[in-house]
């Protein structure tokens, strides 16, 4: 009978998401550079979709400045056209190639990766913000999520992981590792860069699945 509860549970919850389905766009991890030493290569933050349904730009644009969230500074995010429902993308602050980036991890497999041109992210602490408009970004109202970071002058070259509210460490709970080049200073980058979480329907789609089995053995 438990089963049988939970089974029905997992049907109305997945009716209910799916009528509701939509895109749910977070600022998932931001890397603001390496202390001491140069920078392996330009600051970058991902933007994972926890929603259920895909964004692409028909939705509208996306577009970043950092702490100030001021619309007049904000720049758009390129490259990137649509974002699946539980897929991490990597926005990367050099508007002419992500070739930088790709070399210095090379040892992962990499997410799609969109270009900007604009403010870079203080070693001291500093933020993100993402608008999402059709054209610029008119005021605060077009703001879908903003996140910050605390000083990372002890933690260079390590990501702040907005769901862990930490920076990142080689084997956390986000899978995080070194990047596979050091900077002069023999210092990694150390990220979880793009892992993909389970969106919300396919989360109520595994329960089921669990439930037909369940089903199947109870006969």
């Amino acid at each position: 009978m438990k089963a049988t509860q939970s089974c029905l549970c997992a049907a109305l919850a997945l009716a209910a998401a799916t009528a509701n389905a939509q895109f749910n766009l977070q600022i998932t991890e931001i890397w603001p550079g390496n202390e001491p030493g140069s920078n392996l290569h330009e600051d970058w933050f991902e933007v994972t979709n926890k929603g259920d349904v895909a964004w692409t730009t028909a939705d509208g644009e996306l577009y970043f400045d950092d702490v100030s969230m001021d619309v007049v500074d904000a720049v758009p995010l390129t490259g990137v056209t649509s974002i699946a429902p539980g897929e991490s993308v990597i926005f990367y602050n050099d508007p002419a190639s992500s070739a930088e980036f790709e070399s210095v991890w090379a040892n992962v497999i990499l997410p799609q990766i969109g270009l900007y041109d604009g403010s870079g992210l203080g070693q001291g602490g500093d933020g993100v913000t993402l608008f999402l408009s059709m054209g610029a970004p008119a005021g605060i109202g077009d703001i879908i999520d903003f996140e910050q970071y605390p000083d990372a002058n002890a933690t260079g070259g390590q990501s702040y992981n907005v769901d862990l509210a930490a920076f990142s460490t080689v084997g956390d709970a986000a899978g995080s590792l070194e990047s596979a080049l050091a900077n002069d200073a023999s210092q990694y980058a150390v990220a979880s860069v793009g892992p993909a979480v389970p969106e919300p329907t396919a989360v109520l789609l595994s329960a089921l699945a669990a439930c037909g089995v369940l089903a199947t053995r109870r006969r």
